[in-house]
């Protein structure tokens, strides 16, 4: 029985460690590209009266492929180490090489006198 358990936990060794490699473990935001294609221009943010941060802007598609929905990265005033991140859905697909106008991004909570700030880390 000895050989056999040692075959067996070589293959699933092997199998793990073959899992492991195949792992993208790079985040969404760390593709530098996608800043340089996907692009957030006049971006507006405005504060409710419940402190809630409301967001209108331009979606630049720079990409061959349209584009459903983006994953936003928001902070205010520079602290990015207290970021929320937003899913945002397009009415419609952003197509390839165009641009959209978002309205109303709900960014989350913001603060009196903040200045907001979003950057695309994800498009799907």
């Amino acid at each position: 029985m000895r050989p056999l358990t040692g075959i067996f936990c070589c293959v699933a060794l092997c199998a793990l460690i073959d899992a492991a490699a195949a792992q993208d473990t790079r985040p969404a935001a760390a593709d530098s590209s996608l800043g340089e294609l996907v692009k957030i221009d006049s971006f507006q943010a405005t504060r409710r009266a419940d402190n809630y941060g409301i967001a209108s802007f331009v979606l630049s598609n720079g990409t061959d492929k349209k584009i459903d929905s983006i994953e936003l990265t928001c902070w205010m005033d520079d602290d990015r180490e207290r970021a929320t991140k937003v899913l945002v859905w397009a009415n419609q697909p952003v197509p390839a090489r165009a641009s959209y106008q978002f309205k109303n991004v709900n960014i989350g909570v913001v603060g009196p006198n903040s200045r907001s700030q979003c950057e695309v880390t994800r498009v799907d």
